[in-house]
């Protein structure tokens, strides 16, 4: 009977199937259809989940579910460097533009124990100049890095310490980090979520299988992934047509071409996985989303 368990060739098979298809464009679709004349495939293109199977002595059953969440504070790092031709000179000046953002940022209700300052490197630098036909390397000066992070919980305080650090000439926003605190308890909400699912599903089996179900069942598996927003932002270049030029008349002309912009779109994964249930609909909100799978395994009555 335990190898009978987990043999998928059933005699009698029960599938749910459920199917999303997206009605929505937008100009990523240039990206997606521009080279590669996919436009069936990607308007096309479903969302499936099959997770109701029976054999003939077993019911297995599969929810996933997902959570979005928002952070309960945000991590962001700020890259600060100074190239100056000794190394106390390059320290005295990054120290100085690095106080001046910290006291305006400690303004914004951010205490010093939140805001934390990270040695990254000090490097020689090297230049050339040319004496006749000899291209000579020589010394050139120092570079001081040092990053910056800062704790906040308040999601516009990110805009503000971008305003700040750019009046000290600090340009580099090097990554936004979203935490949460309490892991315990969104693991234990997305499995009670996800056991509510299991059971509607084996109540659905129930009302369209004359077998029964007995009492004998047991977890299989659990797989739980976390993603974070700075891994789920897709690159997307300007969509735009233009029209074609013929040089072959005459080679003297120069072909000039408008600069193309590219930026980068948030892409959850709301669509990309056959999600039983969402909690917690924060959209638009950019957060973390949290997914729980689990499968249970019914032993069935003969």
């Amino acid at each position: 009977m335990k190898h009978k368990a987990m043999i998928l060739m059933p005699i009698f098979t029960f599938v749910l199937i459920l199917s999303t298809v997206a009605q929505g464009g937008g100009n990523h679709i240039y990206q997606n259809n521009g080279n590669n004349n996919s436009h069936n495939r990607y308007t096309k293109k479903a969302t499936e989940r099959a997770s109701v199977y029976a054999t003939d002595s077993t019911l297995i059953i599969t929810s996933k579910v997902l959570m979005n969440k928002k952070a309960d504070y945000y991590m962001i790092t700020v890259g600060v460097n100074q190239i100056a031709k000794t190394v106390i000179e390059a320290n005295k000046k990054i120290n100085t533009r690095i106080e001046n953002a910290s006291k305006k940022i400690k303004k914004l209700g951010i205490n010093q124990d939140e805001i934390y300052i990270d040695f990254i490197s000090n490097t020689k630098l090297y230049d050339h100049k040319i004496n006749g036909r000899e291209i000579i390397e020589e010394f050139d000066g120092f570079s001081l890095r040092k990053n910056i992070i800062i704790k906040t919980k308040r999601l516009l305080d990110i805009d503000r310490i971008v305003d700040i650090c750019s009046e000290q000439e600090i340009f580099d926003i090097i990554k936004i980090d979203y935490v949460s605190e309490d892991m315990e308890k969104i693991g234990k909400e997305l499995l009670d979520e996800a056991v509510k699912v299991i059971e509607n599903k084996k109540n659905m089996f129930k009302t369209t299988s004359s077998t029964a179900i007995s009492k004998d069942y047991r977890l299989t598996y659990e797989k739980s992934k976390t993603y974070y927003p700075k891994n789920m932002y897709q690159q997307y270049n300007e969509a735009f047509e233009t029209t074609s030029v013929n040089r072959n008349y005459n080679n003297n002309y120069i072909k000039k071409e408008a600069r193309k912009e590219r930026t980068f779109y948030y892409d959850g994964i709301e669509t990309d996985f056959g999600i039983d249930k969402i909690i917690d609909k924060i959209a638009p909100v950019v957060g973390i989303q949290y997914v729980l799978e689990i499968q249970v395994i019914y032993q069935l009555k003969r």
